[in-house]
C-alpha cells in the first residue's frame, strides 16, 4: 500500500545532508561499529554460515520492534548489509515477510541518516529493494540514486538501476529471490 506521506519523508531524507552528530554520537558510532565488526569478524572465521545466519535473525527481530535502534544496533545492522551474503538473507527473509516491510523501510530511512559514508550505500541500496517489492518505483529510485552517488560501484545498486531503467517489474526481483533459498543465499548462491 502506498503512503504518501512516507514518500515525502523519505525522499527529504533521501535529498537532504543527514544531520549532524555530536562528537559524543560520533564516538559511541564508531565505537560499536569497530566492536561489531571484530565480533562479525571472529563468529565468520568460526563459522561463517551459523555467524550470517545469527546476524540476520538478530536484524530481523530487532527491525520488528519500532524504537529507534540504539549504537549497538545500528552496527549490527550496518555490518549485516555490508556483508553481501548477511544482506542477501534479510532481503529474502523479508521476501517472506511483506507485513513487515512498512517498518523496515522506517528504520532503514533513520539509519541511512545516521551511518558514516561506507555504510550508507548497503543500507539505501537495501531500503530501495524493500521499496521496489513493495511497487514504489519513485522511492527506489530515490533511494538507488543516493546508493550509487555514494559508490558508484555498489554492485546491488547499479542491477536495481538497471531494472528500473529497463521498467523491469518488481515481481521480476520477487521470483527471483523466492527462486533462492535462505541458505543459498548465506551460501553466497544468490
Amino acid at each position: 500500500m502506498k503512503n504518501t506521506d512516507d514518500e515525502q519523508t523519505a525522499e527529504s531524507s533521501f535529498d537532504l545532508p543527514a544531520p549532524s552528530l555530536s562528537a559524543k554520537q560520533l564516538k559511541q558510532r564508531d565505537t560499536q561499529l569497530t566492536k561489531a565488526t571484530n565480533n562479525f569478524a571472529e563468529a565468520v572465521l568460526t563459522d561463517a554460515f551459523s555467524a550470517r545466519g545469527d546476524l540476520v535473525s538478530q536484524i530481523f527481530e530487532r527491525l520488528q520492534d519500532e524504537s529507534d535502534l540504539s549504537w549497538s544496533e545500528h552496527a549490527q545492522l550496518c555490518i549485516g548489509l555490508r556483508d553481501i551474503r548477511t544482506r542477501d538473507g534479510l532481503l529474502r527473509r523479508l521476501h517472506d515477510a511483506p507485513e513487515l516491510r512498512g517498518l523496515f523501510l522506517s528504520h532503514l530511512i533513520r539509519e541511512v541518516a545516521r551511518a558514516g559514508q561506507e555504510f550508507v550505500a548497503p543500507l539505501a541500496t537495501v531500503y530501495a529493494g524493500i521499496a521496489w517489492l513493495e511497487g514504489q518505483s519513485q522511492l527506489t529510485r530515490l533511494a538507488v540514486d543516493h546508493a550509487l552517488q555514494i559508490d558508484a560501484s555498489y554492485s546491488l545498486a547499479q542491477l536495481l538501476d538497471i531494472a528500473l531503467r529497463h521498467n523491469v517489474p518488481p515481481a521480476v526481483w520477487s521470483s527471483s529471490l523466492a527462486a533462492v533459498s535462505f541458505d543459498a543465499c548465506l551460501k553466497g548462491a544468490a
